[in-house]
């Protein structure tokens, strides 16, 4: 028996295990009243009316994944805009419509709808699309993909083609060895640089993603590398990973780690030659400065280092005897003054001692060198040479770097000691050279004047040309002895002021400095010469 409640009550109540059949007509023959209920046999199916519009009853659609021109199953991709073609999409998913579907994709940053060029419902679960790749802006990007049913019910996969036309590049070769940086330093400027850039002007983050750097270095984000160089001197090879928000590239380096050294040459200045008041001796010429070599000392990054360039010494001009040259300094290496050269004056005056000592007049004694190694730094120095009291007589030499002065004749100054050559420049100089010896006179049976060492002391004075020659400039070489005779007594010529000279690989120079040095490049060298005081910051 039915129960009553199914026929009379306002909640009736379907029973059996057929199911209700619905009213069933097309589309025109639709009534618009709020509540209805029907099977829409144009669409194949159910709807109802919500008083304004007509809704499909249906499962909707899901996107699971989809493929770009051929690619892995993904739920974002990347594609080149600025490429020519159509590019292909392989969409997944469940309850596609296989008759009436529709596919879009909707940009998320404003803009135009891109359409599909054509589409292939392969089934249910996977439609086929064609999208022309320029159609796609980088500005209104990233696209979500919207699959639509004939329904009205739709599924959106957000962010799903990014749109961008170029991975980030390196302009540094791969493999490259970006330089050599000094253990302890902090300064990064002197390596090639590791960072990318992006055409379109993306964001780049860099990261190590394989090998390692030197103890204390980072790479920061941008590209640049930060901390202070530790460990030990060795070669690094590491590869750096720079990324946007839709492209990676990599690239590996190499990067070599050594200690902070320079070569080192101090060379302190000349002593001044002497003269002689009346005839009988022949002045002595003046010692060179003390010269000091250092092939690799060790700096500190971050640490100034003073410089002291001395000066020559003088000339004397009725007093008998030169003045020594002053000492130059480079952090504790520090290289004496030449002594001066020995003369007359009433009594025999010594030559003076210094770095190199001074020759002599021949009624007194030369002066000793004193240059010894300091402050790891390798010393040159040599004795000055004895005059000879004979009349005429010469004086005798300044001693040089390179070896002691010689005796002066009963004919002729002795010739200064000679210099010492380095190639710290890139060419190879003479420093520190001896002065020659004066002569007594300028009348018959006098044969020359001493000669200055290695070509850079200062020549003796006799005859017509009674004034000692000066020692060449910054070469710290002594000042020769000034000759007397007929013309009268001429005077002893100038130490020259010293130099102190770096050499340094270019990569560890840090450009901070005083004192106007003089800066030169030799290959893969960079030279820096002060002839005056100053400073170097490494």
């Amino acid at each position: 028996m039915a129960d009553s409640r199914d026929i009379t009550g306002k909640n009736r109540k379907f029973t059996g295990t057929t199911g209700i059949k619905l009213p069933t007509g097309t589309t025109a023959q639709r009534v618009d009243e709020a509540g209805q209920i029907r099977f829409n046999s144009t669409t194949n199916l159910a709807e109802y009316y919500d008083g304004t519009d007509w809704k499909s009853i249906d499962a909707p659609p899901t996107i699971t994944g989809f493929t770009l021109d051929g690619g892995s199953s993904v739920t974002s991709a990347t594609i080149d805009n600025e490429a020519s073609g159509d590019a292909t999409i392989v969409i997944s998913g469940s309850n596609f419509d296989t008759t009436s579907a529709t596919v879009i994709f909707e940009p998320e940053g404003g803009g135009s709808n891109v359409s599909v060029q054509t589409i292939t419902r392969t089934n249910s679960s996977s439609f086929t699309v064609t999208v022309t790749r320029t159609d796609f802006e980088e500005v209104n990007g990233p696209y979500a993909i919207k699959l639509t049913n004939g329904s009205g019910l739709a599924a959106t996969l957000a962010s799903a083609i990014t749109p961008d036309d170029a991975a980030p590049s390196f302009a540094t070769a791969a493999d490259t060895n970006i330089g050599t940086i000094a253990l302890g330093s902090s300064s990064f400027g002197g390596l090639d640089s590791v960072a990318a850039t992006d055409a379109d002007g993306d964001t780049i983050t860099h990261t190590i993603s394989a090998g390692s750097l030197p103890s204390g270095v980072s790479l920061a984000t941008n590209g640049t590398f930060t901390g202070t160089v530790g460990g030990s001197a060795a070669t690094y090879t590491f590869t750096v990973s720079a990324a946007t928000a839709t492209f990676t590239t990599t690239r590996q380096f190499l990067m070599t780690t050594a200690a902070l050294e320079a070569q080192v040459l101090v060379v302190a200045g000349g002593g001044g030659g002497a003269d002689h008041i009346g005839q009988g001796y022949g002045p002595g010429g003046a010692g060179a400065g003390g010269y000091l070599e250092q092939a690799a000392r060790s700096l500190t990054a971050s640490t100034t280092y003073t410089i002291t360039v001395g000066n020559g010494g003088n000339g004397n001009n009725g007093g008998g005897v030169g003045t020594n040259g002053s000492n130059s300094v480079f952090d504790t290496i520090t290289a004496i003054g030449g002594g001066a050269g020995g003369g007359y004056n009433g009594s025999h005056i010594n030559g003076g001692n210094g770095g190199s000592g001074g020759g002599d007049d021949g009624g007194a004694s030369p002066g000793s060198g004193t240059q010894g190694n300091s402050g790891g730094a390798t010393g040159y120095g040599n004795s000055g040479g004895d005059g000879n009291p004979a009349y005429p007589g010469g004086g005798g030499g300044g001693g040089g770097a390179g070896g002691a002065g010689q005796n002066g004749t009963n004919t002729g100054g002795g010739d200064g000691g000679a210099g010492r050559s380095n190639s710290i420049t890139g060419t190879s100089l003479f420093y520190a050279g001896g002065g020659g010896g004066g002569v007594a006179s300028g009348t018959t049976g006098v044969s020359s004047d001493g000669e200055g060492g290695s070509g850079v002391g200062g020549h003796g004075g006799y005859g017509t040309q009674i004034i000692g020659g000066n020692g060449a400039a910054n070469t710290g070489s002594g000042g020769g002895g000034g000759g007397c005779g007929n013309g009268g007594n001429g005077y002893g010529g100038n130490g020259a002021a010293g130099v102190v000279i770096l050499r340094m690989s270019a990569g560890f120079y840090s450009g901070t400095t005083t004192g106007s040095p003089t800066v030169t490049d030799d290959g893969s060298f960079k030279v820096i010469k002060w002839t005056g005081s100053g400073t170097y910051t490494a």
